[in-house]
């Protein structure tokens, strides 16, 4: 028998979060809806379970660490020292997926059958203040006020394989790939192509930031500034908004530290 290394798109579409969380020996410590609640998974020694997963949309969440993403994002957090295609074989193994090589008779081992994950679609997006839940998200992490204008109310929803359908919504940003960082009380994650944020402003000066709600807490403080910003949205993205931010004079760095 030999093991098939999936790439990383089949990964996604056969292979899911729970399933793999199984493999390593994780089960869920307490389960709700469509999240689950896991125990010591990037951290050890956890008081209460930190990391969640979303099982219709098969992303998840480490409140601790604050990382987020897909099953591969999960593998690279999870095994740090790894490069993506080492996650991918390594994931590939731990849920046996494998081919049977066909025997002399010339007919082929039985395939085995895609587990099917729902997929996202965005349904609209409208300004703030539409959703009272989203309001009062947005007012308890104290950016409300000035997020208007600045963050949208995504509406999104997906679709299983038995054609059931079930709706979500968050505030929101768009990066420059075109993909959606949202934000809700139970769920952060990168919805569509992931990517930086950039708003252009003077071209002396950049602030740097890891995420849009820390940009909009330094926003409601330094309401004058007229610096242009970088919002990273995701730690891998690091090396290329150092890259980026070398181009400008002065640069406001996520410590608030400045560099001429």
């Amino acid at each position: 028998m030999i093991t098939t290394v999936l790439n990383a798109d089949s990964v996604r579409e056969q292979i899911t979060l729970d399933m793999l969380l199984s493999r390593l020996g994780y089960q869920p410590a307490k389960s709700s809806g469509d999240e689950q609640l896991y125990l010591n998974v990037l951290r050890d020694a956890e008081p209460s379970p930190t990391f969640a997963i979303n099982t219709r949309l098969d992303m998840w969440f480490d409140r601790l660490t604050k990382k987020s993403g897909d099953i591969v994002d999960f593998g690279m957090a999870y095994w740090p020292g790894f490069d993506q295609d080492q996650v991918l074989e390594k994931i590939s193994q731990l849920c046996a997926f494998s081919q049977k090589v066909p025997d002399s008779s010339g007919r082929a081992g039985r395939k085995r059958r895609a587990i099917k994950i729902p997929y996202y679609h965005i349904a609209e997006t409208r300004p703030l203040g539409c959703t009272s839940e989203i309001t009062m998200y947005l007012q308890s992490q104290g950016i409300w006020e000035i997020a208007l204008g600045q963050l949208k109310e995504v509406y999104y929803y997906v679709v299983d394989e038995k054609h059931r359908r079930k709706d979500f919504f968050a505030s929101g940003w768009q990066n420059e790939n075109g993909g959606w960082e949202v934000r809700s009380r139970n769920f952060e994650g990168c919805l569509g192509s992931k990517g930086m944020t950039f708003i252009p402003g003077d071209e002396n000066r950049l602030a740097l930031f890891m995420d849009y709600i820390s940009y909009l807490s330094w926003k409601y403080a330094n309401r004058a500034s007229t610096d242009s910003i970088l919002v990273v949205n995701a730690p891998e993205f690091l090396p290329a908004a150092k890259s980026r931010a070398a181009k400008f004079a002065v640069v406001t760095n996520l410590f608030g530290e400045q560099h001429p």
